[in-house]
């Protein structure tokens, strides 16, 4: 048997000392020592309180709950009658019983893992485990039986973790997966390595969603982590009752974009490009990916294996384009889909270089009919401070006004400007902009629940729609189109046009709740394969430069899916 560490056996020692002097407690006969007081008692049972306070520690990496009464002296004890001391003697014995049961099974089942994990080590060696607990415990609950007995779902899986390795999310994924392709087929050591990467890739495809913004767009921030218990006792119930595929094909994104794209990768090799479609001269606009392209699309040339296969993973966050607002932000385009059908297009303009449009998911909640313009922070400081302080006149002649936080009215006169020069972000006080036509949000804003208050709305500025190159915003999407929006989604929310003109007429805010069926998908890809042909886009935010270079035997690859 294995030793314990010292300090939790010296915490297993009090509590034997516990136990047994329980016993002895109830084996006296009372009556004989009616006189003896309960104190000493008390005073035995919590005489190394001190060493039991300081294995607390150990303890806790078992994960046991250490009862209170061990921690303190009990003085309560004394003070009971003969009665209840009795009871309270007879739960700090079941406690104690019960810490030590608990302690002893988590001591065997350690060293069961451990067991495992050494086990799976030799079978794997000289190959390592992204993660050895996970996958050995796996096993050790399914009495080390094989577990991708399914060639079907082998494969399924393989193309679709090969599709993610070959991204350069992860260099350490990228290595799992030449471990399996080096490893023979039919040995129990590749199922090992299958398994492993299988859990790797369970938690990537359960977590990037909300990840995204880092993994996808900022290399190298990805770490791999062990999956839910859920995920991991769903996917193996599955592997039970021989249903792997279809658990594995509903991992996989309902996205004919994203199937095209990771198909033409395994049409090329690491080294190798792919053609980029030429647009047609007389063709007003290249609609592909639902209209993600811009209206410059790139006229031949190429794009890279590892810039393709960057794209697939970012369009794996996109269910399908059926239904919902979506907005690839570096084709500065917005289309609006109902049942597959595109039911609007608009030019956009998106976040300059500095204040990006974020990668984000969300649902349409309200249209704001003359919304007034409760100015950000950033803008706040970064640009209207510094520009009323040197004319203050300039607040009301813009439409604006400064309010405290019981949302009274500050008159401008009345403000020390000069005190907040460089110092703007002390500004204490809310910069709300009144609804108008020269208003900032325009007639129309498009809430959705947003941590960086990013939404859709109009814009007086018409004339900045006119420029190929439109990052020129602080971050929200202004759309062209934002009446005609509007009208559809007043409209689904039973408005009439007259209704719409009326309230815009009478320049009263008003908000109307919007169906809540109505995704909005912000994301950000610069290249994808659509009926056949490759797309590309400039990468306006820089976030494809420095592609890593994976290593990959990609014949192997093609060989095994």
């Amino acid at each position: 048997m294995r030793k314990l560490p010292d300090r939790l056996f010296c915490k297993r020692s009090v509590l034997l000392n516990i136990l047994q002097m329980s016993k002895l407690f109830f084996g006296l006969n009372m009556k004989a020592f009616k006189f003896l007081p309960i104190t000493i008692l008390s005073s035995a049972v919590f005489a190394e309180t001190s060493a039991v306070a300081s294995a607390t520690t150990q303890v806790a990496e078992i994960n046991v709950a250490t009862p209170n009464a061990l921690n303190t002296v009990d003085t309560v004890l004394p003070q009971l009658s003969f009665e209840a001391q009795q009871a309270r003697a007879a739960a700090m014995a079941r406690q104690a019983e019960s810490f030590i049961q608990r302690a002893e099974e988590e001591r065997i089942a350690a060293e069961k893992l451990a067991q495992a994990k050494n086990r799976l080590n030799q079978e794997i060696a000289p190959n390592q485990l992204l993660l050895a607990s996970t996958t050995a415990k796996v096993y050790l609950d399914n009495e080390f039986s094989s577990i991708w007995s399914d060639k079907r779902a082998t494969q399924l899986f393989l193309k679709e973790y090969a599709a993610f390795a070959a991204s350069g999310v992860s260099a350490k994924s990228t290595k799992a997966l030449q471990q399996i392709l080096n490893t023979p087929e039919d040995s129990f050591a590749r199922d090992v390595l299958l398994t492993d990467s299988f859990l790797d890739y369970l938690y990537y495809n359960k977590n990037v969603g909300r990840n995204a913004d880092k993994w996808l767009y900022r290399l190298g921030s990805y770490v791999t982590k062990a999956p839910a218990e859920s995920h991991v006792s769903a996917w193996l119930r599955a592997v039970r009752n021989g249903s792997a595929v279809q658990y594995i094909s509903a991992l996989i994104p309902n996205n004919h974009i994203y199937r095209e794209t990771v198909d033409r990768l395994f049409t090329m090799s690491p080294n190798s490009t792919a053609g980029v479609a030429k647009k047609a001269a007389n063709s007003k606009n290249t609609k592909g990916q639902k209209g993600k392209a811009q209206e410059s699309a790139v006229a031949g040339g190429s794009t890279t294996f590892a810039k393709l296969a960057l794209n697939a993973q970012r369009l794996r966050l996109i269910p399908s384009f059926t239904n919902g607002i979506f907005v690839n932000i570096p084709s500065y385009q917005l289309y609006y889909m109902r049942d597959g059908k595109q039911v609007l297009q608009s030019k956009v303009i998106v976040g300059r270089d500095d204040r990006r449009t974020p990668v984000m998911y969300s649902k349409l909640s309200n249209v704001v009919v003359n919304p007034p313009w409760n100015v950000p922070p950033t803008i706040k400081a970064k640009d209207l401070i510094p520009k009323f302080s040197r004319n203050p006149g300039m607040v009301e002649r813009s439409g604006y006004e400064i309010l405290d936080g019981r949302g009274n009215k500050i008159s401008p006169s009345n403000i020390n400007w000069a005190q907040y020069k460089g110092k703007e972000n002390t500004f204490p006080y809310h910069i709300r902009q009144k609804p108008g036509d020269n208003a900032a949000l325009g007639l129309y804003k498009f809430n959705m629940p947003s941590s960086d208050a990013i939404y859709l709305h109009d814009t007086p500025n018409r004339g900045l729609f006119g420029k190929n190159d439109r990052a020129l915003s602080s971050g929200c999407v202004r759309v062209a189109k934002s009446d005609e929006l509007a009208t559809l989604l007043l409209k689904e929310a039973g408005w009439s046009d007259s209704k719409k003109q009326g309230v815009l007429a009478s320049r009263k805010t008003t908000s109307v709740p919007i169906r809540s069926d109505n995704p909005v998908y912000l994301y950000y890809v610069t290249a994808w394969v659509e009926n056949g042909k490759v797309y590309t886009l400039p990468d306006i935010y820089k976030y494809d430069v420095n592609l890593p270079r994976v290593s990959i035997d990609w014949m192997k690859v093609k060989n095994v899916i």
